[in-house]
């Protein structure tokens, strides 16, 4: 089983990006001034959320088969 444990990593320059310890990483936000009124922490944030719980329903689908 993989252990998902998601970060947020600054990269200079008001630009942000998720990043989990299985290796899976976000865009990069806050590069392209054209997704809204949004924070980009606020969109990297969401991705990380997004993505954990992703994992967790396949870790679930996988466990029912056992």
């Amino acid at each position: 089983m993989v252990q998902h444990s998601t970060t947020i990593q600054q990269l200079g320059e008001g630009t942000v990006q998720a990043v989990c310890s299985c290796g899976w990483r976000s865009p990069v936000f806050g590069a392209d001034k054209r997704t809204g009124t949004m924070d980009p922490l606020q969109h990297a944030t969401e991705a990380a959320d997004l993505h954990e719980w992703e994992m967790s329903l396949r870790l679930a689908r996988a466990c029912r088969r056992l």
